[in-house]
């Protein structure tokens, strides 16, 4: 298991150890800033939105090496749907769009209306909305911290419960070339009778 941890851009080169204390220079005599804490990146997070744009809802691991607005990055397990930080300093949950313009965005089909100042979306109380009629608050939606275990066991569950979305490519492949012969038999077939 990885661990990473991860100091919000913004740290003017201050950040505070695990365990340590440091005051912050954005206040004179403050005590640390949420700005400057040190998070703990989760590894797979779970995402709930129960009404709206529910197909959103699963499973996000993060991406390795690969940032937005210069923070983590989560990919859904089972589509092209990120979670990222929009340019506004929230966090999105969108699709292709805006992965075409590098997340440097405002848009998303849910989003979390707290400017979240460096702490990870499964941090931030409350606060989600979704697009579907229109923007509307929804406390129902949910962003929790799982295990990587959860992952897989998931991956288990769908292969015993669920037919394929998609026939393994070999088998597309062996069903395209079978096509194209008894294509190429019914021309032949063809031709015969007109001769």
């Amino acid at each position: 298991l990885k661990v990473r941890n991860f100091t919000p851009p913004s740290t003017h080169g201050l950040a505070r150890a695990m365990g340590g204390s440091t005051s912050c220079s954005c206040q004179e005599n403050s005590s640390f800033c949420r700005r400057h804490e040190i998070h703990i990146v989760p590894q797979v997070l779970e995402v709930h939105v129960p009404r709206g744009c529910k197909w959103v809802s699963g499973l996000y691991k993060l991406v390795d090496d690969a940032k937005a607005n210069r923070y983590p990055l989560w990919k859904s397990v089972d589509a092209d749907i990120f979670i990222y930080s929009m340019n506004n300093g929230r966090w999105g949950i969108g699709a292709h769009q805006e992965k075409a313009q590098g997340f440097d965005t405002e848009t998303a089909y849910v989003f979390n209306d707290t400017p979240h100042e460096g702490l990870m979306p499964n941090h931030l109380m409350g606060g989600w909305m979704h697009c579907r009629p229109a923007w509307t608050p929804d406390e129902g939606i949910k962003c929790k911290e799982v295990g990587a275990s959860v992952v897989l066991e998931r991956a288990c569950e769908k292969r015993k419960h669920k037919v394929p979305r998609q026939p393994p490519k070999i088998m597309q492949q062996a069903a395209a070339k079978q096509q194209a012969v008894n294509q190429a038999s019914s021309d032949d077939k063809c031709d015969e009778k007109l001769e």
